[in-house]
């Protein structure tokens, strides 16, 4: 189950994203403190998102590590930070049994 949060992510963070997908494999992405809270939309697991509060109530920023699986969950967010394009990612999708 993912909960979505509101966070700063660069530009440089999307393209590392999309790199992940055409890598097919896990993606790390590091928030500073600064961008714990932003107008970005990402989700996140129960345990990410109660390191991420630990950070922010500690002063401090966090790497989150994100599964194929939760990029794919991520890509269908609809206002999200990482929207697909279904030409760039079917191939992706179909392997990972996510399409019939």
């Amino acid at each position: 189950m993912y909960k979505s949060v509101y966070v700063n992510i660069s530009e440089n963070q999307q393209q590392k994203f999309k790199h992940a997908v055409d890598a097919k494999s896990p993606v790390s992405i590091r928030l500073g403190y600064e961008d714990l809270c932003g107008r970005d939309v990402i989700a996140l697991t129960n345990s990410q998102v109660n390191r991420m509060t630990k950070a922010y109530q500690d002063g401090k920023g966090v790497t989150i590590k994100m599964s194929k699986r939760q990029i794919v969950h991520n890509m269908k967010i609809e206002g999200g930070v990482f929207p697909y394009d279904c030409f760039f990612a079917y191939d992706w999708f179909n392997s990972l049994g996510v399409f019939p």
